[in-house]
């Protein structure tokens, strides 16, 4: 099993979240895993903020959206 470190940035800063799985996660598997972390760390976000009309309603925009999160890389640790 190898240990993956999945960066984000969120408050201007960057972050890291570190992972153990058999292959690099994609960044759907990313966006998913730095999801679950943030529901456990920042509750449910900013739920009363509508989805803006603009952006294509994905994971990745949601988790943006809700969190101001945003995926910046996917390295082996």
């Amino acid at each position: 099993m190898t240990t993956w470190i999945i960066a984000y940035s969120k408050d201007g800063n960057t972050e890291t979240l570190k992972t153990d799985s058999e292959h690099k996660p994609d960044i759907d598997e990313a966006v998913e895993r730095v999801t679950q972390m943030a529901r456990r760390e920042y509750g449910q976000g900013d739920v009363e903020r509508e989805h803006d009309p603009d952006l294509e309603d994905t994971p990745a925009t949601r988790l943006a959206e809700r969190y101001g999160i945003t995926i910046t890389g996917i390295s082996e640790a």
